[in-house]
């Protein structure tokens, strides 16, 4: 089974992406920041990671770099309420494969997983 990390400081925005994952049967786990996060990355093995950008203890940008250094590919989808271009770009430039601004559609986010899973399993 496909597991995906949600990163992110708001439990209610962690729980949502959880519902929508579990609904088209996807199993998740949850960080409530870049910190926590890492460590679970280091034990484990996700198909993709969704990450915040504002968290305390350790970024999403600092997440993103600190998982591409490890040479981990894993795909990473950016989710933030940061649109600014400079902003898309900082994450982009970290190692980000696609930037999403919150809040972020169901049927949108839950294509774009898919997207990416049948992409990794080709």
């Amino acid at each position: 089974m496909k597991k995906i990390l949600i990163v992110d400081d708001s439990e209610m925005v962690r729980n949502f992406y959880s519902y929508i994952l579990k609904v088209f049967s996807f199993e998740s786990d949850t960080a409530e920041n870049g910190l926590v996060a890492y460590e679970k990355i280091l034990k484990n093995e996700f198909s993709i990671i969704i990450t915040d950008i504002n968290m305390p203890k350790m970024n999403g940008y600092e997440l993103i770099e600190e998982i591409r250094k490890l040479g981990i590919k894993t795909p990473i989808i950016v989710v933030s309420t940061q649109d600014e271009q400079k902003e898309i770009s900082k994450g982009m430039k970290a190692g980000a494969d696609i930037f999403l601004i919150k809040p972020t559609e169901p049927d949108k986010f839950i294509l774009i997983v898919k997207e990416i899973l049948r992409k990794e399993s080709v």
